[in-house]
C-alpha cells in the first residue's frame, strides 16, 4: 500500500476492505441467527442485500487495491529515474 498519507490510494484500499469486514460481519450475523431461530421474510431480504452489497464492495475493494499497487510501481518507478520532469 502507498504511504502517501490518510488520502492515499492505499488508504482508499483499505477503508474499501474495512468496509467488506463490516457486510460480512452483518452477513454472519444474520446467518447465525438464520441457523438458531430462522429469519422472517424482511430478514431474508436484508440478507439477500447484505450479500449483494458483499459482491459490489469485495469489487470495488479490489479494484482499489489494484490501483494502489498500480501508483506504488509508478512511483517507485519515477524516483529510480530521478523523480517527474519539472520537479
Amino acid at each position: 500500500m502507498s504511504p502517501e498519507g490518510p488520502e492515499g490510494a492505499g488508504s482508499v484500499a483499505d477503508r474499501r476492505w474495512a468496509r467488506v469486514r463490516e457486510i460480512a460481519a452483518d452477513i454472519q450475523r444474520l446467518e447465525a441467527l438464520d441457523r438458531a431461530e430462522g429469519l422472517d421474510d424482511d430478514a431474508r431480504m436484508e440478507l439477500a442485500r447484505l450479500r449483494i452489497q458483499a459482491e459490489r464492495a469485495s469489487t470495488r475493494a479490489m479494484l482499489a487495491d489494484d490501483l494502489a499497487d498500480r501508483i506504488d510501481q509508478a512511483e517507485r518507478t519515477r524516483d529510480r529515474h530521478g523523480g517527474a520532469a519539472g520537479t
